[in-house]
């Protein structure tokens, strides 16, 4: 249901074969009492594994199955051994953590052209420019038949409080299988909303989420969480409490501490049985008691240059809002059909400021995305969420021959329309809607190069201006 979840599932010893083998014995028999043996002239035969394990017709009727009945007792025996051996196997890789490392570099490059108007508009010159989006590395497991644990850290990214600290993104461990519950989650960790929001970046058809889901849907905060699936795996649930706006540390210093409760559904009314074909849908919510009563929301357009002079501006932005608690609620939709995949979401937040006037910010996007190579994108069922996709054929280099050349790896043609709208009643942050389509070349799992055309339309302050942005990304992860 959730990024980097690694459930392990102990694999079921493998099955006997002596029943099967004496059957096959059993067959043997039969065919030999019921045909007579004619006489045959004697040869001198050399001895092999066929004829240990089959004796000749002209052998006596009691000695054959007196030599068949010990060989089948000696298979017995040491299917049995093997079979220990697996179970204390098992049984020492369940008494510790195992340790996995992980990790992901994405390098995006990306040129905005901007008309007048909306230079004025964002008050800001876009700039060109290459920086490193994502830089992360962590470990993750299981133990003792019961924990998973995942701690990740981004060394791009630095803390808004210190400015020199490397951001902590996941930090958590769950307890599985635990009677009602199900399964439960403690530390700092995505909180159960949306299908956009929960779906890793590694595997995301679009260099960034669409604006709405990346605005409005809460991320990562420290908390305590619940979640399970049905026996079927066609329905996922998760709820939880979260202290409401933790930094990228897990540390909330003000004096009153805001908390939030979150929750998500997710269901599968068809499935086939290797999921290339499915429909999904989903609905989430939170309820939001601030600590400190102000919030802002601001999106810049589907492309970030993030630090420095490069850093991208907001596109659409509300200033700073005096708010005590407010709702978000949103709806997913999603189908694949083969190569073919659909991908909607619709998010809401809703309040009244301190001063009375309503609060209500809204939007979304939808998105199609095709496999020319003929994969398709995989539903992790028991996480609610899509997972990463493995090309059928992975970029080689041929030097055995003349004229081979470099071949493989899998290509995705994509397209999104998505829209946020921050302008209601006397709040006017700007309404952006963003057309995109891209061409993902995936060389390898999870690690592909991305190329992708955004143009913003924006409308701020009665105001409406337009933005081109070209922008590519080399993505590599283990």
């Amino acid at each position: 249901m959730f990024h980097g979840v690694g459930y392990t599932t102990i694999t079921a010893l493998r099955p006997r074969r002596a029943s099967q083998l004496a059957w096959v014995v059993v067959g043997w028999l039969v065919v030999f009492v019921t045909n007579p043996v004619t006489a045959q002239p004697t040869v001198p035969e050399v001895e092999s594994a066929t004829s240990r394990l089959f004796p000749s017709p002209t052998s006596n009727h009691d000695d054959v199955i007196a030599q068949l009945t010990d060989r089948l007792a000696e298979v017995e025996m040491k299917l049995q051994q093997r079979e220990a051996v697996d179970l204390q196997t098992a049984d020492k890789a369940r008494q510790k953590f195992v340790v996995r490392p992980f990790g992901r570099v994405h390098i995006d490059a990306g040129t905005f052209n901007q008309d007048d108007a909306n230079k004025a508009s964002v008050g800001a010159d876009a700039h060109n420019g290459v920086s490193i989006r994502r830089a992360r590395l962590g470990v993750e497991g299981e133990g003792f038949d019961r924990f998973f644990y995942r701690f990740d850290v981004d060394f791009v990214t630095f803390d808004q409080s210190t400015a020199a600290r490397p951001v902590i993104f996941d930090a958590y461990v769950d307890v599985q299988n635990l009677p009602v519950l199900g399964n439960l989650r403690v530390g700092h960790f995505r909180e159960p909303f949306s299908l956009e929001r929960l779906d890793s970046s590694n595997d995301q058809p679009f260099l960034e989420r669409s604006p709405a889901i990346n605005t409005l849907a809460p991320f990562r905060n420290v908390g305590l969480m619940a979640f399970d699936w049905n026996a079927d795996e066609t329905m996922t649930w998760s709820y939880g409490v979260f202290d409401e706006a933790t930094n990228e540390f897990g540390e909330d210093n003000r004096d009153r501490t805001g908390l939030a409760g979150t929750g998500r559904v997710t269901w599968l009314p068809f499935v086939n049985d290797d999921g290339s074909r499915l429909i999904q849908v989903g609905a989430s919510y939170s309820y939001r008691k601030l600590g400190k009563a102000e919030r802002k929301f601001a999106s810049r357009p589907e492309f970030v240059l993030k630090e420095g002079a490069l850093s991208t501006p907001n596109f659409v932005d509300t200033g700073l809002l005096q708010v005590n608690d407010f709702h978000i609620a949103g709806i997913e939709m999603s189908s694949v059909l083969g190569p073919l995949s659909i991908q909607g979401e619709y998010v809401a937040l809703t309040g009244v400021q301190t001063d009375g006037n309503s609060l209500f910010l809204q939007g979304g996007y939808l998105e199609a995305m095709y496999w020319l190579t003929g994969e398709h994108r995989n539903f992790n069922r028991t996480q609610g969420r899509y997972g990463s996709v493995t090309p059928k054929q992975t970029f080689r280099c041929d030097d055995q021959c003349d004229g081979c050349g470099c071949f493989g790896g899998a290509w995705e043609l994509t397209g999104r329309v998505s829209w946020f709208d921050l302008d209601h009643a006397s709040l006017h942050g700007g309404r952006l809607t963003n057309l995109t389509c891209g061409l993902n070349w995936n060389y390898a799992v999870r690690s592909r190069v991305m190329l992708n055309y955004i143009h913003s339309f924006l409308d701020r302050d009665s105001v409406n201006s337009n933005a081109d942005i070209f922008a590519v990304r080399l993505q590599y992860a283990f």
